[in-house]
């Protein structure tokens, strides 16, 4: 028995998985391993991937998306000293690290959300995640991503849609501003 996984298998497995649950605590708790998994060979990295938007601070490479735009997998490289602002995804999201450290801050909300296009935020939990490691999301977190390192860092993207068919949200931490949230995807 062989021990590549390929990105093929990765999407039939996750197929599976959601057509079987939709508990997303069950659905992350399975697609998890499946991403170490897929994330430990590198040999489908292609040289595209290193390549980075320098105006958004990152690139997300698209691998893998079913017509209805569920079921997203992303490759996403981040230069370094850049990120994202605070946001959220609008859909469950499974995180492997392939190369290099990224700083993940999560957050909570304090408000009682009234507001449509306000949000206080406080830091939850400050954490690096390392290469073959997970950073799991449920529906409705909130994270940030730095690459603090001096080198381009690489991960894996999961997510149950597109995050740019999600109506995802950055926040302002600053202002207590929520807005849209749409990347550039290559």
């Amino acid at each position: 028995m062989s021990d590549t996984y390929s990105l093929t298998q990765y999407v039939d497995d996750l197929r599976t998985i959601v057509a079987e649950t939709s508990d997303e605590d069950e659905i992350i708790r399975r697609v998890g391993p499946l991403a170490q998994r897929v994330v430990a060979d590198k040999s489908w990295l292609q040289p595209k991937y290193y390549e980075a938007d320098e105006e958004q601070g990152f690139a997300v490479h698209l691998l893998h998306e079913e017509p209805d735009h569920s079921l997203a997998v992303i490759l996403v490289n981040w230069l370094p000293g850049r990120g994202t602002p605070p946001h959220d995804h609008g859909t469950w999201a499974v995180v492997a690290g392939i190369e290099g450290v990224e700083h993940n801050v999560r957050y909570e909300r304090l408000d009682d959300r009234s507001r449509p296009d306000y949000a206080e935020l406080a830091v939850k939990k400050d954490f690096a995640a390392n290469e073959g490691e997970l950073v799991c999301i449920r529906t409705g977190g909130i994270h940030k991503v730095t690459n603090e390192t001096d080198r381009m860092t690489l991960s894996l993207h999961t997510y149950g849609m597109h995050i740019n068919h999600t109506n995802r949200s950055q926040f302002n931490l600053d202002t207590n501003e929520r807005k849209e949230f749409i990347v550039r995807v290559e």
